[in-house]
């Protein structure tokens, strides 16, 4: 074992100063904003022809952008302006969207031969708003203010219904107004519109992944130290093709692709702690081997909550299922080890990894990897990966990898669960990387704009159809969710500046079927307790779905979960169906419930799943009846506090050693500790300190 030790002198960090970076011309004043609570106001300065929106029409009668809509492609819609670029979202049960990002160039990432890429300024141009709560029943927004730059952080929604913003940047600072951000953890109340620093990190995290446990706490993972630039091959080293830098170029010649500083090991962060939501208290950091044999390819990793309580983490081209908690690591035997993935996910070779929708009884798990770079080292030239991949990494199945072609390459796609057990892939290019020192250098070109739907129903080779074309091109920096009304909301584009957003509408709402609609269903529900549901328009319901909003950022789409739920008709107008048998199976925290009719689903409701947890399987429906007058009979809940599923007693070291050593490194052991961070740079870094802002 060995310790990494940084001197204070080597972790300065550097940080823009002064309102000479905020000199862009006035785009909106305050009273700008009081008399146009939409915001609207600032778009007058954008280049003519920039966007389709006219900022003086009503975003809700904009036409559609003319393509090959149909009732079997979908179609898509421009409804409104986000206001900032949405380089991170977070969706709200109350209709509202927290769209934020980083602010104006030069230093923010703008391209100083164009226009510059945030105009959100305020107080004649003095400041510049990072965020934007976006109403999406008026398609309409209005600008709010993060005091600790989240930009590159991590974020989800608490289990009651409040989002949580973790780490950031340190750089594109000017104090007091934007703060250092990487060690925050910060509460958004969306009722409210406030956001509160409640606790401060042992380690800094820039590029971390976030994720509900099952007792409703949140595991915070990775990131670097400060921000660490993307890892690849250098454009100037020497093309055998003339095109790009071939795949045998090995993993030790890698350099930075830009964007920060050295991406050496001693800014790497390979480890996790976990936020607890009743204390607002932080678990000591701790060192993941997996983060470190994933190294350099280990920001941003992917997490999954599996149904035995573990978590999986894809990061590089490893995957691994752990047990974690404050104490360490240790592997999920029941899963065992799993094979290396062909080519890494995570920055910069933006790869888009999703969980399928889980059904009972099995609730087998199926990892559905997409697209990606096609080199291990990739540059801006290498071509996307034109393959998806599927792992089944249930407990007992062989984790083969299923391989199928995508109808285009496609690199830093979205991948989002559909209310019917499909998924839809959108955004992306068919060149390059993501990222890089800023959007000019992100080098994403030959874009692609039409989304295919991935069908696991079908067999193997048949699965994925392309479907609408957004005619946008969406590269990096861009989101994709799914809305209540079975809908994708698509936002974002950094590299094109592009603050439109689109509604596609899938197929299902084309077909000319009746829609179902839910009259009544309870707002919360026990682990494994019945649940009723009301519905009209239809006279047969043959599926219901929770589905989990995500937030999204990076092709990441934090907490996304679909389960699928076990379900008794009575009569025409009624269902009743088991609650998820424990919080395993779906964490607890709010979830969309969709209730579909020969594959139509209805608007959701949403519903909460508490933290209260239940060990016990719930009864079988032969169990469950509805009396005369729809009243349910049989077991109306399981217990409403057990022990949630636990692994084996926990050690530090999940998989017993680090492999072989990450380049940079001169050896690697499982004990390895990263440094902390100092902050004695910024004042409001230390400590819990409460600090609010209203919007």
């Amino acid at each position: 074992m060995f310790v990494i030790t940084v001197s204070s002198q080597q972790r300065s960090l550097s940080q823009a100063d002064g309102p000479g970076i905020y000199n862009k011309p006035l785009s909106a004043t305050p009273a700008d904003l009081l008399n146009d609570p939409s915001g609207r106001a600032h778009l007058l300065v954008r280049p003519e022809g920039q966007y389709a929106i006219d900022p003086k029409t009503d975003p809700n009668i904009v036409s559609a952008i003319p393509g090959n809509d149909s009732p079997t492609n979908g179609s898509f819609k421009v409804v409104g302006n986000s206001g900032m670029i949405s380089v991170h979202a977070i969706p709200f049960s109350n209709g509202e969207i927290l769209f934020f990002g980083r602010p104006a160039e030069p230093y923010g990432g703008g391209d100083p031969a164009g226009p510059g890429i945030h105009y959100l300024t305020v107080a004649n141009g003095t400041w510049t708003e990072i965020a934007a709560i976006y109403n999406t029943v008026s398609n309409t927004f209005e600008p709010f203010h993060i005091p600790e730059a989240p930009f590159c952080g991590a974020q989800t929604i608490l289990p009651d219904g409040r989002g949580i913003i973790v780490g950031g940047e340190h750089i594109n600072l000017w104090y007091p107004y934007l703060q250092y951000g990487l060690v925050s953890v910060r509460i958004y109340d969306p009722a409210t519109h406030t956001i509160d620093t409640v606790a401060t990190m042992d380690r800094g995290r820039w590029y971390p992944s976030v994720m509900t446990m099952p007792d409703g706490n949140i595991l915070i993972v990775g990131g670097g130290q400060q921000e660490i630039g993307g890892w690849g091959v250098s454009d100037a080293a020497t093309s055998k093709s003339g095109l790009y830098e071939t795949s045998d170029m090995l993993m030790g010649k890698c350099v930075p692709n830009g964007g920060g500083t050295s991406g050496d090991p001693y800014w790497d962060n390979p480890s996790f702690t976990i936020y607890n939501v009743t204390s607002n208290s932080l678990t000591p950091s701790l060192t993941l081997t997996i983060l470190l044999e994933a190294y350099p390819i280990n920001l941003y990793p992917y997490l999954f909550l599996m149904p035995t309580g573990s978590v999986l983490i894809v990061t590089g081209v490893q995957m691994g299922a752990m047990y974690l908690t404050a104490d360490g690591a240790t592997q999920d035997e029941a899963i065992g080890y799993l094979p290396k993935l062909p080519y890494p996910v995570g920055p910069n070779q933006y790869t888009p990894v999703t969980m399928l929708t889980l059904s009972p009884p099995e609730y087998e798990v199926q990892i559905l990897v997409a697209g990606g770079t096609s080199e291990y080292c990739a540059n801006t030239k290498s071509p996307a990966n034109n393959q998806s991949y599927l792992i089944d990494v249930t407990p007992g199945a062989n984790h083969s990898i299923v391989t199928e072609n995508l109808a285009y390459p496609r690199i830093m796609g979205e991948l989002t669960n559909l209310p019917d057990g499909r998924v839809f892939l959108c955004n992306g290019a068919q060149i390059g990387l993501g990222g890089g020192g800023g959007p000019r250098y992100s080098n994403m070109e030959n874009f692609t704009t039409v989304a295919e739907v991935y069908d696991p129903s079908q067999p193997v080779g048949r699965r994925w159809t392309t479907v609408g074309d957004t005619q946008i091109p969406r590269l990096y920096h861009s989101v994709a969710f799914l809305t209540p009304n079975a809908e994708v909301l698509i936002s974002g584009s950094e590299t094109s500046s592009e603050r439109r957003v689109q509604i596609w509408t899938p197929d299902y709402l084309l077909n000319g079927k009746p829609r179902p609609s839910i009259t009544s269903a309870p707002s919360s529900v026990a682990y494994s307790g019945i649940l009723k549901i009301s519905y009209s328009n239809v006279t047969v319901i043959d599926r219901v779905v929770l589905i989990r909003p995500s937030s999204a950022t990076h092709g990441l789409h934090f907490d996304e979960r679909a389960v699928v739920m076990n379900c008794s008709s009575s009569g025409s107008t009624s269902i009743a169906c088991n609650a998820p048998p424990n919080s395993s199976i779906a964490p607890p925290g709010q979830y969309m419930l969709f209730v579909l009719s020969d594959g139509v689903p209805s608007v959701a409701n949403y519903i909460s799943l508490p933290i209260a947890l239940s060990s016990e399987a719930a009864p079988p429906l032969a169990e469950i009846s509805l009396g005369v007058n729809g009243t349910i009979t049989g077991p109306s809940s399981a217990p409403l506090a057990a022990e949630a599923p636990q692994g084996p007693s926990a050690i530090a070291d999940p998989e017993g050693s680090a492999g072989e050593d990450p380049p940079g490194f001169a050896e690697a052991a499982a004990g390895v500790v990263a440094p902390a961070l100092s902050t004695s740079n910024s004042a409001s870094s230390s400590g819990n300190t409460g600090s609010s802002t209203s919007g």
